[in-house]
């Protein structure tokens, strides 16, 4: 099979340096690529009404349909994704037509190359006449136009947005076959770069179980370097046990106050990596010292490295911990419950709304932004991937349920009400069930697979004393009583 494996280089002065300039290069390169697509995005028929743009040269031969810088052979107007280069020549290619039973070339077509294509050539071009393209390995500088192609394929299936133009690029990617891992040591290794030379890195995995070594992108995380590969080896993923020969199930219910609560009624603490109070205004400090800075300054440079170093050093302390949180959560039952969260839609702004006299109503925006920095900090997106990838390693299948109504239906009775919750408290309004609101709401999931969850052997007031009778929830108890009788 084929994983990914992370390591840390550890890259010298020079290399370091090179690795710079790769990026800056890259990213030019990039956006100018977007900006010839752009061009042609945007001046295209598609309204009636706007303006057809015609490029000089342009003309299409009406018996042979070929098009020589131009989208329709009416019109002819500029092409969809914009490219078209001042030598004629690198914008056609010729299709040789095979006959399917002898296999011989019948025919050479010559047809409008892609969008890719062209600016692939041009790049050929420009490694030739710039000294920055020339340095540059040329696989490197393809995969970077792949990638945007693949940026607008996305945009074109609706599956993302527009591509925009970057200001900071921190990646790029070898193609397979490229890279040459040398020098295995106990500790470290050391892989051949094209372009670069030899660049040690941690050995933090077996590389002798490497069968096959495939892409590899280089990624700038803060001040540290890293590389990314792509390896198959011989491991075999096991087959997902079917939910018929499955026992139990754990229930989960992601939150704020509890990062995730579990159906056995255990808890796993959400620590708040990046919003708590401390690293907060640390991060703060650091970001109002930034525009502080004299624009161009090494002292600037020196603070935004600051900044990068700690942002990088919070992404860190979150991913491992929630890898060891989606292990507890894997090894808890045989099927994994979830809810299915639409989590891009639960932290988007709060809508303002006009009252009507030139002016807005209060909407409580300042908190549902404080909410937002909450949920994104606690990444459950990245905790729910990381359980999935657990769970299909130990063959364990993972069952998403509707989230409807999780955490206002009541367990032993099925009533569904909101005022059976009170922020960490059930309390049913039908038959008074008293229980912990997200282990209720856990539970709820676990039931809907149609399992059985797993029970601690504790009884529920041991496991959260928050659940017990206390005398502000007594009063909140009677308060109830007449609406019931």
């Amino acid at each position: 099979m084929q994983v990914r494996w992370n390591f840390k280089l550890l890259p010298n002065q020079t290399q370091e340096a090179t690795l710079e300039d790769w990026l800056v290069t890259l990213r030019k390169h990039r956006n100018y690529a977007l900006r010839e697509r752009t061009t042609g995005f945007e001046s295209n028929n598609k309204d009636s009404e706007s303006t057809i743009i015609y490029t000089y040269g342009s003309y299409c031969d009406l018996e042979s349909r070929i098009e020589f810088g131009s989208c329709c052979p009416l019109t002819c107007p500029v092409l969809k994704h914009g490219v078209i280069p001042q030598n004629l020549g690198l914008a056609t290619k010729e299709t040789k037509v095979k006959d399917k039973d002898t296999k011989k070339v019948v025919e050479t077509v010559v047809k409008w190359d892609s969008a890719s294509g062209i600016q692939m050539k041009t790049t050929t071009q420009l490694r030739n006449s710039l000294c920055n393209f020339s340095i540059i390995n040329s696989a490197v500088l393809q995969t970077n136009i792949a990638r945007l192609d693949t940026a607008f394929s996305n945009f074109y299936k609706r599956r993302i947005g527009y591509p925009n133009f970057i200001r900071r690029l921190d990646s790029f990617e070898y193609k397979p076959g490229h890279v040459l891992l040398r020098h295995i040591r106990k500790n470290y290794a050391t892989a051949y770069l094209p372009g670069i030379g030899d660049v040690k890195f941690h050995k933090s995995r077996d590389l002798t179980l490497i069968q096959d070594l495939r892409t590899c992108t280089i990624t700038r995380k803060g001040v540290r370097w890293y590389i990314s590969m792509l390896v198959a080896i011989a491991d075999v993923l096991p087959d997902v046990k079917p939910l018929d020969l499955c026992k139990s199930v754990v229930g989960i219910d992601v939150g704020i106050n509890k990062l995730i609560a579990l159906s056995d009624g255990s808890f796993q603490e959400n620590k708040r990596i990046s919003t708590n109070k401390r690293t907060a205004r640390r991060m703060a400090m650091r970001q109002r010292g930034i525009s502080r800075k004299q624009k161009g300054s090494k002292n600037k440079i020196k603070a935004i490295k600051k900044l990068r170093l700690q942002q990088h050093k919070l992404a860190q302390h979150r991913d491992g911990y929630n890898w060891q949180v989606a292990k507890v959560v894997v090894d808890t039952a045989d099927v994994v419950a979830k809810e299915d969260l639409n989590i891009k839609n639960m932290v988007k702004r709060a809508k303002p709304k006009h009252d009507g006299k030139g002016g807005y109503k209060r909407n409580n925006a300042a908190q549902k932004t404080g909410l937002n920095k909450v949920i994104l900090d606690a990444s459950w997106g990245d905790i729910f991937d990381k359980i999935a990838w657990l769970a299909l390693k130990a063959g364990k299948p993972v069952v998403e349920v509707s989230a409807r109504h999780t955490s206002q239906e009541c367990l032993k009775c099925g009533h569904v009400d909101k005022k059976n919750r009170l922020g960490e408290k059930f309390l049913c309004t039908a038959c008074n069930h008293l229980d912990h609101a997200d282990t209720k709401a856990s539970r709820t999931i676990g039931k809907r697979v149609g399992l059985v969850f797993l029970k601690n052997k504790k009884t529920l007031p041991a496991d959260c004393g928050k659940v017990t009778p206390s005398s502000h929830q007594s009063d909140w108890v009677e308060t109830l009583v007449p609406c019931l009788s």
